[in-house]
């Protein structure tokens, strides 16, 4: 098990520190103190190079000049709260808007808008990177100060697990953290040879911004349901591309996978357990100009190149009582757990 620590560039007034975690298998991650951003997954190749099974960037400055969020942790509430507002006991709630006149991601300055001060630790079985970092009331907007943690831990069993922690200091808050991972488990720049299995039986209504309605739609017999092995580009054409929510059938550490991501092609598998009800999906079917993917070499992007998936409670949980609770009372603590492991399925010679 290796940890190595390099000073990459500075940015915005911040020197940013990218951490590597290596395992006994010659897995690899990295990840940036900037928006405590996963930055690589590397596994070997048959031809012993190693290939990223994310989208990244080659410098900090890439994930932020869109809108895309890559990979970067985000909180203090993943998606989108309506007209941001909500309400906790008695006591009403306006937090900063920055889409549509809706909260998207914690607003203007989520949890990616800091350097994130870490350490690391180490046993015979696993690596971490635990970054920490202090978010103010006074600086994003929503009730309460809370101590944020987020730990990357990779093991020999060739798994990432993230874990998400917050501490309520100040006047009851939310907490609803993920990371917005993307993933192209291939060397294409397509999902063509992608296949996707989610064990959800529904899916959430939205209006046209994209909020929750309320309402779930059943998945059967509709471009939704993945609950079989089920060639991604495919539906993604049927459906004119993803941009949606499951919820998540059974969710939990224990229990059996929410997802399970495939490259037909290479073998290589990426499987997600998460202990929330809600797995958000993105295929990126329109994508601004002036993305460059590290994966490219120096091509711009291209809309549909890869898939986020991202687990968290179900988005606008707080102005429907029966999303889940996304309450943190004062002076308590909350953890969330997700993890993605890594196979390749061909047959071993």
């Amino acid at each position: 098990m290796e940890i190595n620590r390099t000073e990459t560039e500075h940015y915005q007034g911040h020197l940013v520190t990218k951490i590597n975690l290596v395992n006994d298998n010659g897995v690899e991650i990295s990840c940036l103190t900037m928006g405590a951003t996963w930055n690589e997954f590397l596994v070997p190749t048959a031809t012993g190079s190693k290939k990223n099974l994310l989208l990244s960037f080659d410098s900090v400055e890439g994930y932020y000049s869109n809108g895309l969020c890559t990979a970067q942790i985000i909180g203090r509430v993943a998606g989108r709260i309506k007209d941001g507002k909500f309400k906790i006991g008695d006591r009403q709630y306006q937090v900063p808007q920055n889409e549509n006149g809706n909260t998207l991601h914690g607003g203007p300055t989520g949890f990616n808008s800091y350097n994130w001060n870490y350490t690391t630790s180490r046993n015979e079985d696993s690596v971490s990177v635990i970054f920490q970092h202090p978010i103010k009331e006074k600086e994003d907007g929503f009730p309460g100060d809370m101590l944020a943690t987020v730990i990357y831990t990779l093991d020999n069993q060739n798994r990432v697990t993230i874990t998400f922690s917050a501490i309520a200091e100040g006047n009851d808050t939310l907490f609803n953290p993920t990371n917005h991972v993307y993933f192209n488990l291939s060397d294409r720049s397509d999902l063509a040879t992608h296949s996707l299995y989610l064990k959800a039986n529904e899916v959430l209504e939205v209006d046209d911004e994209l909020i929750p309605t309320g309402r779930v739609k059943e998945v059967t017999d509709t471009p939704f349901d993945f609950r079989k092995m089920t060639n991604l580009q495919v539906a993604i054409a049927q459906n004119h591309g993803f941009d949606d929510t499951f919820v998540v059938d059974g969710q939990g550490l224990k229990a059996a996978p929410i997802a399970i991501l495939k490259d037909d092609e290479s073998g290589d598998q990426v499987t997600i357990h998460s202990d929330r009800n809600g797995l958000v999906m993105y295929t990126m079917h329109e994508i601004q100009p002036g993305v460059y993917y590290s994966r490219d070499h120096g091509a711009e992007g291209k809309a549909g190149e890869g898939v986020a998936l991202e687990a968290q409670t179900l988005p606008d949980a707080i102005n429907h009582e029966n999303f889940g609770n996304i309450v943190l009372p004062r002076g308590s603590k909350q953890s969330y757990r997700i993890s993605y492991t890594y196979d390749n399925t061909l047959p071993k010679e």
